[in-house]
């Protein structure tokens, strides 16, 4: 159902391409957002991110039932880019962060809009690059936030994000100039591998998706200005030992191309389901070895991009009401167990097929998504709004 609908917005946002578009305007920004130390790092429920006595929770400045960060590893980033080609506006913004949050979202652009931001809300997305060691406590979703993987909401963190979000967004409005854009795409492999290749039979190491899209935006005079690249990849270089805030690989290669390409690197998680990074590409970190990998692949597919300064834009959004949300919950799924455990109990619930269903309403996970749909030219680009946060 949900392919069906994406193509269907797809197809409407197709149909609304501006016909006479003018030359094109660009601006980017790049807000440092790493938040204080002592904050939950989202993105593992267990090691020495959990309480030791969890689910008794130890409440602290920022965490309850996590334990706290030490320190700073890396910055972690908010990042926009604005287009407008005289008829559309739109804006993409990207944390370093575990997921992208409706709620999140709305709060930046109402911060913006009274900063002068003038772009609707329906034409800002809002990407996480879902890096395993951002910080948490950003999110009102019970369900992650008792899992734990993000922990309980802190709303002055979550001000704090939102207020970074929305500079970042009315500074790359405001830095708009004339400019020229392209979109290429091409396949990096090597870096990434699927994390169940040793536990699900209907995987292997290979089960990746290998595609990377990149979107160049250069000056008018020819010089760098963005780079927005799409992959699929988890942040999970750092493991759940690690407490100190970082963007994992992703924030390495963003890092990487910003030294090699300029201007500003924006980095959109594709449908990462169960793709880690490599080992390799993990060695060295966090002079990660996968970094520069993968900033010269998107190097040599950016370099492929032809850019233009008249530019066709078009953008649809719709709120879908999908109603609860079912969980299935069994011990396979839960803790990666389907023989042995305790009295056997993994290989009893295996053969009898023991499971838990749960039904969630709105105060645990979204029940109505947003979908954004942006028609760049002949390109085609599809976000998701859900509160709900991805492992």
């Amino acid at each position: 159902m949900v392919s069906n609908f994406l193509r269907f917005l797809i197809c409407m946002a197709t149909m609304r391409a501006s016909a006479a578009a003018t030359g094109l305007r660009a601006g980017v920004a790049k807000v440092n957002a790493t938040l204080p130390v002592g904050v939950p790092l989202a993105g593992y429920n267990h090691g020495r991110r959990r309480v030791k006595l969890w689910p008794i929770p130890d409440p602290l400045k920022y965490t309850n039932f996590m334990t706290p960060s030490v320190g700073h590893l890396q910055p972690t980033w908010a990042k926009a880019l604005v287009i407008d080609n005289g008829e559309i506006k739109f804006c993409f913004v990207t944390v370093d962060a575990i997921g992208a949050d409706g709620t999140l979202r709305r709060m930046a652009w109402e911060r913006a809009r009274d900063m002068g931001f003038t772009i609707p809300l329906d034409n800002v997305t809002l990407h996480g690059s879902h890096t395993h060691s951002g910080s948490g406590a950003i999110t009102p979703e019970l369900l992650w936030e008792l899992a734990p993987a993000t922990d309980i909401l802190v709303p002055d963190l979550q001000e704090m994000m939102a207020e970074f979000i929305a500079k970042a967004m009315t500074q790359a409005e405001k830095n708009a100039q004339p400019a020229s854009m392209g979109i290429h795409f091409g396949e990096l492999v090597g870096v990434t591998a699927n994390r169940r290749a040793d536990i699900s039979p209907y995987v292997n190491p290979g089960s990746i998706d290998e595609r990377l899209g990149v979107v160049r935006v250069d000056t008018q005079d020819g010089k760098p200005l963005a780079t927005v690249w799409n992959f699929a990849i988890h942040g999970t270089c750092w493991g759940p030992d690690q407490m100190m805030s970082n963007g994992d690989i992703m924030g390495g290669a963003n890092d990487h191309i910003e030294a090699v390409i300029g201007g500003v690197a924006l980095f959109i998680n594709a449908d990462a389901g169960d793709i880690a990074p490599a080992g390799s590409a993990c060695a060295g970190k966090p002079n990660y070895a996968g970094a520069p990998v993968i900033a010269a692949h998107v190097q040599k597919i950016r370099s492929a991009a032809q850019t233009s300064s008249v530019v066709s834009l078009s953008a649809v959004s719709m709120t879908v009401p999908f109603g609860p949300t079912d969980m299935n919950l069994t011990l396979a799924r839960v803790a990666n167990c389907s023989q042995g455990g305790p009295l056997d109990i993994c290989t009893i619930c295996r053969v009898i097929d023991c499971d838990v269903n749960v039904h969630l309403d709105s105060a645990w996970v979204e029940q109505s998504p947003t979908f954004t749909a942006l028609n760049i030219g002949s390109y085609h680009c599809t976000a998701e709004y859900r509160r709900s946060f991805h492992y």
